[in-house]
């Protein structure tokens, strides 16, 4: 999967939305221990690379060095068929938030064919990551203890 946004000068994307490759994994440990995280926890990086199944871990990029700044791990047919669920967002430094919204915006577009819905599991500690996905459409839908962002995907 590659997607892009489009771009004011057309030579460079603001975003790029891609499946992690084996030389991401050295660059964003250098982030990940500190990473802003947006949705869901921090899993163990080498845990990263291991996408199965309906489970894909994508990496964001600022679309001028490709060099990652955010991962994006996301679940098709979860919790139901019809509905994928982003487990983590996570990015390198909170001033990557527009750049993180552009992410879940190709997201949303590259799954048009397999979802209807999409949730986000919003951190234990929800803070900014709240704001972040109200701004870009969600609403909150509360389920036992936990909070999640909610959208209908357009058709």
């Amino acid at each position: 999967m590659k997607a892009e946004a489009p771009a004011a000068d057309a030579s460079v994307s603001p975003a790029v939305l891609r499946p992690l490759r084996e030389a991401d994994v050295e660059p964003i440990a250098r982030w990940y221990g500190t990473a802003e995280v947006l949705a869901g926890s921090l899993a163990p990086l080498s845990d990263l690379p291991n996408s199965i199944g309906p489970r894909q871990t994508l990496v964001l990029t600022d679309g001028a060095n490709q060099e990652p700044v955010g991962l994006i791990l996301v679940a098709s047919d979860d919790p139901e068929p019809d509905w994928a669920t982003v487990n983590l967002l996570a990015i390198a430094r909170p001033e990557e938030r527009d750049v993180a919204a552009l992410g879940v915006a190709l997201l949303e577009a590259s799954l048009h064919q397999e979802a209807r819905h999409i949730r986000a599991a919003v951190p234990a500690d929800v803070g900014l990551a709240l704001y972040f996905w109200l701004r870009l459409g969600y609403r909150p839908v509360v389920s036992g203890e936990r909070m999640w962002m909610t959208r209908q995907l357009d058709p």
